[in-house]
């Protein structure tokens, strides 16, 4: 069964849906109101490609008889059975080669779903269904991608560990040097999802906020955890936190995956004069930016 989207439900990169989108299979209830959906199922699409199945098994088609009269010579055999057994077998390599894969996804105020289609347009998709309240923690994680210095593309990984139960993963690849991938690659969808997933933790941040001065995020062994207050910054390790006022910090960087942070004193930290830690560390980090913004200023 399709499903039509509202007038005020765009893309998951957030331009408007396109006309011709055919959403194969609808969101679950349970997501809430749907906020971004995209499709990589079109009715042009599915033209384009019902041609090039065409297209395949007539050149499958050829081949097979071809070597079926060939089997038929070397074999002494009826040349006409022999093509013709041929010829089908090459007709169902052809449509073998050409399956369809399709994926509709949403974003909705209380969860994410995605469904996967492959084969036959009436086959039954796959459904994967991640509800925000079962989830615990996002995070993510990109690699560019080199050979010989050369860009080869960019690997993407997201993934929810629950309250309890397996994880949930969203991850692909593009490849775009210079920005961002086309609008139908399932990364927006992880971008969009991570968007949301980010609004329903605003009020658990903001009650741990007022109850306790500052927000935490764990890290991992060594660095524990990292506090954000207003105006400073606390990193928690195993002899406690060390608490720094964000006026008193020299340089602040995310570069390649990872954060420094220098204080103006050298000898701040064990003489180190700086911590860092990477980006894919940190639970929730597209979170953990809004919270640097909002409280000390920290943006990029």
């Amino acid at each position: 069964m399709s499903w039509t989207p509202s007038e005020n439900v765009v893309r998951h990169v957030g331009s408007p849906i396109i006309p011709d989108m055919e959403f194969f299979a609808p969101p679950p209830p349970e997501i809430g109101e749907v906020i971004s959906a995209d499709s990589s199922l079109s009715r042009s699409k599915q033209a384009t490609q019902a041609q090039k199945r065409i297209k395949n098994c007539l050149i499958w088609a050829s081949i097979g008889a071809v070597g079926g009269c060939i089997f038929a010579f070397l074999t002494e055999l009826p040349v006409l059975i022999c093509a013709l057994i041929s010829t089908v077998l090459a007709i169902g390599v052809g449509i073998l080669t050409t399956q369809y894969f399709y994926q509709c996804s949403y974003v909705g105020e209380l969860g994410i779903a995605l469904h996967s289609l492959k084969g036959q347009r009436s086959n039954q998709p796959k459904t994967q269904v991640f509800l925000f309240k079962e989830g615990q923690n996002l995070f993510t994680q990109q690699t560019r991608n080199y050979y010989n210095g050369i860009y080869t593309g960019t690997n993407f990984n997201y993934w929810w560990t629950r309250l309890s139960g397996s994880e949930f993963r969203l991850k692909g690849a593009y490849r775009s040097q210079e920005g961002n991938p086309p609008a139908d690659n399932l990364y927006h969808f992880a971008k969009a999802a991570e968007g949301q997933w980010s609004t329903h933790l605003l009020p658990v941040i903001n009650e741990q906020l007022n109850q306790m001065g500052y927000i935490e995020f764990p890290i991992g062994k060594t660095l524990r955890m990292v506090r954000i207050g207003p105006g400073f910054m606390e990193f928690v390790e195993k002899d406690g936190p060390h608490r720094v006022e964000v006026a008193d910090m020299k340089d602040i960087r995310l570069g390649g995956g990872i954060f420094q942070f220098k204080h103006k004193d050298a000898n701040w930290w064990s003489g180190k004069g700086k911590y860092s830690f990477g980006y894919a560390a940190i639970p929730n980090a597209r979170l953990f930016l809004i919270c640097l913004d909002r409280l000390t200023g920290i943006h990029w």
